[in-house]
Protein backbone atom coordinates (compact mmCIF):
# COMPACT_ATOMS: atom_id res chain seq x y z
CA UNK A 1 0.00 0.00 0.00
CA UNK A 2 1.38 3.39 -0.92
CA UNK A 3 1.79 6.31 1.43
CA UNK A 4 -0.98 8.25 -0.36
CA UNK A 5 -3.33 5.31 0.10
CA UNK A 6 -2.38 5.09 3.76
CA UNK A 7 -3.48 8.66 4.43
CA UNK A 8 -6.29 9.00 1.89
CA UNK A 9 -9.96 8.71 2.86
CA UNK A 10 -12.28 7.17 0.28
CA UNK A 11 -15.83 8.58 0.31
CA UNK A 12 -18.73 6.39 1.44
CA UNK A 13 -21.38 5.93 -1.24
CA UNK A 14 -24.32 3.82 -0.07
CA UNK A 15 -28.04 3.65 -0.69
CA UNK A 16 -30.66 4.82 1.81
CA UNK A 17 -31.36 1.19 2.68
CA UNK A 18 -27.71 0.58 3.46
CA UNK A 19 -27.60 3.72 5.62
CA UNK A 20 -30.64 2.43 7.49
CA UNK A 21 -28.83 -0.85 8.07
CA UNK A 22 -25.87 1.17 9.34
CA UNK A 23 -28.09 3.04 11.80
CA UNK A 24 -29.63 -0.21 13.06
CA UNK A 25 -26.19 -1.74 13.55
CA UNK A 26 -24.98 1.41 15.33
CA UNK A 27 -27.93 1.24 17.73
CA UNK A 28 -27.34 -2.48 18.31
CA UNK A 29 -23.73 -1.56 19.10
CA UNK A 30 -25.01 0.82 21.78
CA UNK A 31 -26.97 -2.01 23.38
CA UNK A 32 -23.97 -4.37 23.30
CA UNK A 33 -21.68 -1.64 24.67
CA UNK A 34 -24.11 -1.00 27.52
CA UNK A 35 -24.00 -4.68 28.39
CA UNK A 36 -20.22 -4.59 28.09
CA UNK A 37 -19.79 -1.86 30.70
CA UNK A 38 -22.39 -3.41 32.99
CA UNK A 39 -20.83 -6.89 32.87
CA UNK A 40 -17.34 -5.40 33.15
CA UNK A 41 -18.31 -3.58 36.33
CA UNK A 42 -19.98 -6.73 37.69
CA UNK A 43 -16.89 -8.77 36.82
CA UNK A 44 -14.61 -6.20 38.43
CA UNK A 45 -16.60 -6.48 41.66
CA UNK A 46 -16.68 -10.30 41.56
CA UNK A 47 -13.99 -12.80 42.70
CA UNK A 48 -13.00 -13.27 39.03
CA UNK A 49 -9.45 -12.14 38.32
CA UNK A 50 -8.05 -10.38 35.27
CA UNK A 51 -6.81 -13.65 33.75
CA UNK A 52 -10.15 -15.41 34.15
CA UNK A 53 -12.07 -12.48 32.68
CA UNK A 54 -9.59 -12.23 29.79
CA UNK A 55 -10.03 -15.93 28.99
CA UNK A 56 -13.82 -15.51 28.93
CA UNK A 57 -13.55 -12.39 26.76
CA UNK A 58 -11.22 -13.76 24.07
CA UNK A 59 -10.94 -17.57 24.15
CA UNK A 60 -14.48 -18.54 23.09
CA UNK A 61 -14.82 -16.05 20.21
CA UNK A 62 -11.26 -16.91 19.09
CA UNK A 63 -12.23 -20.57 18.77
CA UNK A 64 -15.43 -19.74 16.91
CA UNK A 65 -13.85 -17.26 14.48
CA UNK A 66 -10.48 -18.96 13.89
CA UNK A 67 -11.64 -20.69 10.65
CA UNK A 68 -12.72 -17.31 9.24
CA UNK A 69 -9.45 -15.74 10.38
CA UNK A 70 -7.33 -18.21 8.41
CA UNK A 71 -9.59 -17.91 5.35
CA UNK A 72 -9.11 -14.13 5.48
CA UNK A 73 -5.31 -14.11 5.56
CA UNK A 74 -5.16 -12.92 1.95
CA UNK A 75 -7.55 -10.05 2.72
CA UNK A 76 -5.46 -9.05 5.73
CA UNK A 77 -2.36 -8.92 3.54
CA UNK A 78 -4.03 -6.20 1.45
CA UNK A 79 -4.34 -3.91 4.50
CA UNK A 80 -1.53 -1.63 5.65
CA UNK A 81 0.24 -3.04 8.74
CA UNK A 82 -0.53 0.13 10.72
CA UNK A 83 -4.26 -0.43 10.30
CA UNK A 84 -3.93 -4.11 11.13
CA UNK A 85 -2.11 -3.13 14.33
CA UNK A 86 -4.77 -0.51 15.07
CA UNK A 87 -7.50 -3.16 14.84
CA UNK A 88 -5.66 -5.87 16.82
CA UNK A 89 -4.50 -3.52 19.59
CA UNK A 90 -7.28 -0.93 19.59
CA UNK A 91 -10.02 -3.38 20.52
CA UNK A 92 -7.85 -6.15 21.95
CA UNK A 93 -6.53 -7.14 25.32
CA UNK A 94 -4.93 -3.75 25.99
CA UNK A 95 -8.28 -1.99 25.61
CA UNK A 96 -9.99 -4.68 27.69
CA UNK A 97 -7.37 -4.43 30.46
CA UNK A 98 -7.57 -0.63 30.63
CA UNK A 99 -11.36 -0.79 30.74
CA UNK A 100 -11.35 -3.46 33.43
CA UNK A 101 -8.88 -1.63 35.66
CA UNK A 102 -10.84 1.59 35.19
CA UNK A 103 -14.15 -0.07 36.08
CA UNK A 104 -12.65 -1.33 39.33
CA UNK A 105 -12.29 2.32 40.31
CA UNK A 106 -15.20 3.97 38.47
CA UNK A 107 -18.93 3.59 38.08
CA UNK A 108 -20.79 2.34 35.01
CA UNK A 109 -21.93 5.91 34.31
CA UNK A 110 -18.37 7.30 34.19
CA UNK A 111 -17.00 4.40 32.15
CA UNK A 112 -19.85 4.27 29.66
CA UNK A 113 -19.70 8.05 29.19
CA UNK A 114 -15.97 8.67 28.87
CA UNK A 115 -15.07 5.92 26.38
CA UNK A 116 -17.94 6.45 23.89
CA UNK A 117 -17.88 10.19 24.62
CA UNK A 118 -14.16 10.95 24.39
CA UNK A 119 -13.48 8.50 21.55
CA UNK A 120 -15.32 10.61 18.91
CA UNK A 121 -13.27 13.62 19.97
CA UNK A 122 -10.07 11.63 19.51
CA UNK A 123 -11.37 10.35 16.15
CA UNK A 124 -11.97 13.92 14.99
CA UNK A 125 -8.58 15.15 16.22
CA UNK A 126 -6.74 12.31 14.45
CA UNK A 127 -8.86 12.82 11.31
CA UNK A 128 -7.90 16.51 11.26
CA UNK A 129 -4.23 16.09 12.20
CA UNK A 130 -3.42 13.00 10.13
CA UNK A 131 -6.00 12.79 7.35
CA UNK A 132 -6.34 16.57 6.87
CA UNK A 133 -10.11 16.49 7.27
CA UNK A 134 -11.86 19.88 7.69
CA UNK A 135 -13.00 21.01 11.12
CA UNK A 136 -16.19 23.12 10.85
CA UNK A 137 -17.13 25.61 13.56
CA UNK A 138 -20.03 23.39 14.67
CA UNK A 139 -17.59 20.59 15.37
CA UNK A 140 -15.46 23.05 17.38
CA UNK A 141 -18.50 23.63 19.60
CA UNK A 142 -19.11 19.91 19.96
CA UNK A 143 -15.53 19.24 20.95
CA UNK A 144 -15.69 22.05 23.50
CA UNK A 145 -18.79 20.50 25.09
CA UNK A 146 -17.08 17.11 25.22
CA UNK A 147 -14.06 18.71 26.89
CA UNK A 148 -16.32 20.38 29.45
CA UNK A 149 -17.93 17.01 30.17
CA UNK A 150 -14.54 15.40 30.73
CA UNK A 151 -13.53 18.28 32.99
CA UNK A 152 -16.76 17.76 34.91
CA UNK A 153 -15.91 14.12 35.59
CA UNK A 154 -12.38 15.05 36.64
CA UNK A 155 -13.79 17.79 38.88
CA UNK A 156 -16.14 15.33 40.56
CA UNK A 157 -13.10 13.17 41.40
CA UNK A 158 -11.01 16.09 42.66
CA UNK A 159 -13.67 17.63 44.90
CA UNK A 160 -13.94 15.87 47.23
CA UNK A 161 -10.62 14.30 46.28
CA UNK A 162 -10.86 10.64 45.21
CA UNK A 163 -7.52 9.34 43.96
CA UNK A 164 -9.04 6.00 42.93
CA UNK A 165 -11.75 7.67 40.86
CA UNK A 166 -9.22 10.02 39.26
CA UNK A 167 -7.04 7.06 38.27
CA UNK A 168 -10.06 5.36 36.75
CA UNK A 169 -10.84 8.46 34.66
CA UNK A 170 -7.27 8.57 33.36
CA UNK A 171 -7.42 4.90 32.36
CA UNK A 172 -10.77 5.45 30.63
CA UNK A 173 -9.35 8.32 28.57
CA UNK A 174 -6.44 6.10 27.50
CA UNK A 175 -8.93 3.39 26.53
CA UNK A 176 -10.98 5.96 24.57
CA UNK A 177 -7.89 7.01 22.62
CA UNK A 178 -6.95 3.51 21.51
CA UNK A 179 -10.61 2.81 20.70
CA UNK A 180 -10.51 5.86 18.42
CA UNK A 181 -7.47 4.38 16.65
CA UNK A 182 -9.42 1.14 16.26
CA UNK A 183 -12.37 3.02 14.77
CA UNK A 184 -10.22 4.81 12.20
CA UNK A 185 -8.33 1.62 11.38
CA UNK A 186 -11.59 -0.23 10.68
CA UNK A 187 -12.75 2.63 8.45
CA UNK A 188 -9.53 2.64 6.46
CA UNK A 189 -9.04 -1.13 6.25
CA UNK A 190 -12.30 -1.75 4.34
CA UNK A 191 -12.39 -5.27 5.77
CA UNK A 192 -15.70 -7.12 6.10
CA UNK A 193 -17.26 -6.85 9.59
CA UNK A 194 -16.67 -10.47 10.59
CA UNK A 195 -13.11 -10.26 9.27
CA UNK A 196 -12.57 -7.37 11.68
CA UNK A 197 -14.05 -9.36 14.58
CA UNK A 198 -11.82 -12.35 13.76
CA UNK A 199 -8.75 -10.13 13.47
CA UNK A 200 -9.43 -8.79 16.96
CA UNK A 201 -10.19 -11.97 18.87
CA UNK A 202 -7.90 -14.59 17.30
CA UNK A 203 -4.46 -12.92 17.86
CA UNK A 204 -5.56 -11.65 21.28
CA UNK A 205 -7.09 -15.01 22.14
CA UNK A 206 -3.80 -16.76 21.32
CA UNK A 207 -1.89 -14.23 23.45
CA UNK A 208 -4.27 -14.70 26.41
CA UNK A 209 -4.09 -18.50 26.05
CA UNK A 210 -0.29 -18.32 26.13
CA UNK A 211 -0.47 -16.15 29.25
CA UNK A 212 -2.85 -18.67 30.85
CA UNK A 213 -0.46 -21.58 30.17
CA UNK A 214 2.27 -19.83 32.14
CA UNK A 215 -0.14 -18.96 34.97
CA UNK A 216 -2.21 -22.15 34.91
CA UNK A 217 -1.96 -22.73 38.65
CA UNK A 218 -3.42 -19.28 39.34
CA UNK A 219 -6.64 -19.80 37.37
CA UNK A 220 -9.43 -20.17 39.90
CA UNK A 221 -13.17 -20.08 39.26
CA UNK A 222 -14.10 -21.32 42.75
CA UNK A 223 -16.34 -19.02 44.70
CA UNK A 224 -17.87 -17.61 41.52
CA UNK A 225 -21.51 -18.41 40.83
CA UNK A 226 -22.52 -20.16 37.62
CA UNK A 227 -24.82 -17.22 36.94
CA UNK A 228 -21.89 -14.80 36.98
CA UNK A 229 -19.76 -17.06 34.75
CA UNK A 230 -22.64 -17.64 32.34
CA UNK A 231 -23.40 -13.92 32.14
CA UNK A 232 -19.77 -13.09 31.41
CA UNK A 233 -19.59 -15.80 28.71
CA UNK A 234 -22.75 -14.56 26.99
CA UNK A 235 -22.00 -10.83 27.21
CA UNK A 236 -18.20 -10.69 26.97
CA UNK A 237 -17.51 -13.85 25.00
CA UNK A 238 -20.36 -13.85 22.50
CA UNK A 239 -22.08 -10.46 22.33
CA UNK A 240 -18.94 -8.34 22.70
CA UNK A 241 -16.46 -10.84 21.24
CA UNK A 242 -18.42 -11.50 18.06
CA UNK A 243 -21.48 -9.32 17.58
CA UNK A 244 -19.96 -6.04 18.79
CA UNK A 245 -17.33 -6.17 16.05
CA UNK A 246 -19.94 -7.25 13.49
CA UNK A 247 -22.37 -4.43 14.32
CA UNK A 248 -19.73 -1.73 14.78
CA UNK A 249 -17.82 -2.55 11.60
CA UNK A 250 -21.03 -2.70 9.56
CA UNK A 251 -22.06 0.71 10.90
CA UNK A 252 -18.66 2.22 10.06
CA UNK A 253 -18.80 0.84 6.50
CA UNK A 254 -22.30 2.29 6.00
CA UNK A 255 -22.09 5.58 7.93
CA UNK A 256 -18.41 6.45 8.43
CA UNK A 257 -16.11 6.53 11.44
CA UNK A 258 -17.18 9.82 13.04
CA UNK A 259 -20.99 9.40 12.78
CA UNK A 260 -20.76 5.84 14.08
CA UNK A 261 -18.61 6.74 17.06
CA UNK A 262 -20.93 9.66 17.73
CA UNK A 263 -23.98 7.42 18.05
CA UNK A 264 -22.19 5.91 21.02
CA UNK A 265 -23.30 8.98 22.98
CA UNK A 266 -26.49 7.04 23.74
CA UNK A 267 -24.50 4.34 25.54
CA UNK A 268 -24.15 6.03 28.96
CA UNK A 269 -27.88 6.68 29.19
CA UNK A 270 -28.76 3.04 28.52
CA UNK A 271 -25.88 1.71 30.63
CA UNK A 272 -26.62 4.00 33.58
CA UNK A 273 -30.29 2.99 33.66
CA UNK A 274 -29.29 -0.69 33.61
CA UNK A 275 -26.67 -0.09 36.33
CA UNK A 276 -29.29 1.64 38.48
CA UNK A 277 -31.75 -1.22 38.01
CA UNK A 278 -29.34 -4.16 38.29
CA UNK A 279 -26.38 -2.92 40.37
CA UNK A 280 -28.06 -0.22 42.43
CA UNK A 281 -25.66 2.50 41.29
CA UNK A 282 -26.82 6.03 42.01
CA UNK A 283 -26.06 9.17 40.02
CA UNK A 284 -24.97 12.44 41.63
CA UNK A 285 -25.66 15.76 39.95
CA UNK A 286 -22.10 16.61 38.79
CA UNK A 287 -21.53 13.34 36.84
CA UNK A 288 -25.08 13.64 35.49
CA UNK A 289 -24.35 17.13 34.14
CA UNK A 290 -21.05 15.90 32.74
CA UNK A 291 -22.89 13.06 30.99
CA UNK A 292 -25.39 15.49 29.43
CA UNK A 293 -22.61 17.83 28.35
CA UNK A 294 -20.54 15.04 26.80
CA UNK A 295 -23.48 13.43 24.99
CA UNK A 296 -24.64 16.80 23.65
CA UNK A 297 -21.15 17.61 22.44
CA UNK A 298 -20.89 14.30 20.59
CA UNK A 299 -24.24 14.87 18.89
CA UNK A 300 -23.37 18.45 17.92
CA UNK A 301 -19.98 17.42 16.56
CA UNK A 302 -21.44 14.52 14.59
CA UNK A 303 -23.95 16.76 12.81
CA UNK A 304 -21.25 19.02 11.39
CA UNK A 305 -20.84 18.59 7.64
Amino acid sequence: MTQSTLLSVSPISVSSGQRTLGMICALMTVMVWSGYFLSLRAGALSPLGTLELSLIRFSLPALLLSPLFFRSIQAYRQVHPLYLAGIVLGSGWGFFYLSLMAMKASSVLVGSTLIPGAAPAFVTLVAVAVFRQPLPMTRHLGLLLILLGVVGFIGSAIWPFQARQLTGIGLLLCAAFIWALFTLSVRQSELAPLQVAALVVVPNGVAVAGWALFRLSEIDFTGVSLTMIGTQVIVQGILVGIFSGLFYSTAIRRLGAEPTSAIGSATPVVASVLAWLLLGEGVSWVPALALICTATGVLVASRAK
